[in-house]
């Protein structure tokens, strides 16, 4: 009896591992394959999105053609640009360069990996920017009617590392019945004033006028220069224009005269008042103006 149940026990257990070992084979010989997504792909409940912002270029003349484009789309891996012109690109954020005025439309297509994607467009106007108006200049005191302490000018036309204070000579021949005075050049006086703003690249004038007392040869020099000059020695190399006046017919006899010039990349200019020779020269009533 007891051997029948040790049998019945044995049997049964050879069953279960029969069992078990046909399973595993059976799993074993099963092929499994995982469809895996790629990387920064994500399920279709959050599909891509796709938007984009866009800037026009800024600075020198052509720059307003250039353009750049951020990329703003979401859950997306791969990017499409139309820009509207003929151009495309797939980098990420665009940037492109028109060949001109006019309107485009520009379209970002974000796709991921799974084949789903969305498209944004929009429509820009590529326009040519109007030219900044160019800056006024403003000469301080300069018709020379404010004269400082004991009759001689201090600021804004003296500056000490350029020369010696200039006088103030008043004459009912004068516009205003004043202006500077600028004695023989042995006792040589210069007007100086700096800091006037101009905007770079514009065209000026600058008119003004003078007179020299008659008798012996004497001259007299004003001078337009870039930016602040701080030494005598540095005038000639910075002298955007200058005119130098040797017309003696007196206080009565003042002559005008205008001066041309261009900023070139200066935003402030000086002025530059000199003389030569024995006889005393007087300078009066600046004013300017822009050339359009």
């Amino acid at each position: 009896m007891k051997n029948n149940i040790l049998n019945l026990k044995l049997n049964r257990s050879s069953v279960w591992k029969m069992m078990i070992l046909a399973l595993a084979v059976s799993f074993t010989a099963c092929d499994f394959e995982y469809d895996l997504p790629e990387a920064n792909s994500k399920a279709d409940e959050t599909a891509p999105t796709a938007y984009f912002t866009y800037a026009q270029g800024q600075g020198t003349a052509e720059e307003w053609k250039d353009y750049t484009f951020s990329n703003l789309s979401n859950s997306a891996t791969d990017y499409a640009w139309d820009f509207g012109d003929g151009n495309t690109s797939t980098d990420k954020d665009g940037k492109n360069t028109y060949a001109g005025e006019g309107t485009f439309t520009v379209t970002l297509t974000s796709s991921d990996k799974l084949g789903v994607s969305s498209s944004y467009s929009e429509t820009i106007e590529v326009v040519e920017p109007e030219a900044p108006s160019a800056i006024e200049l403003v000469i301080l005191n300069p018709s020379f009617d404010e004269p400082g302490d004991d009759g001689k000018y201090t600021s804004p036309w003296v500056d000490g590392n350029m020369g010696k204070t200039i006088q103030i000579s008043t004459s009912s021949s004068f516009v205003g019945g004043k202006s500077a005075k600028f004695p023989s050049d042995t006792d040589p006086r210069i007007g100086y004033q700096s800091g006037i703003a101009v905007t770079p690249n514009t065209d000026y004038t600058i008119t003004y006028y003078y007179s020299i007392e008659t008798g012996d040869p004497s001259t007299n020099t004003v001078a337009i220069l870039a930016g602040t000059v701080t030494s005598p020695d540095d005038v000639a190399a910075a002298t955007l224009t200058s005119f130098t006046g040797d017309v003696q017919e007196g206080k009565s006899g003042f002559q005008k005269v205008i001066l041309a010039f261009n900023t070139g990349v200066n935003t402030s200019i000086s002025i530059h008042i000199s003389n030569t020779g024995p006889k005393t020269s007087y300078v009066e009533e600046f004013t300017s103006a822009i050339v359009e």
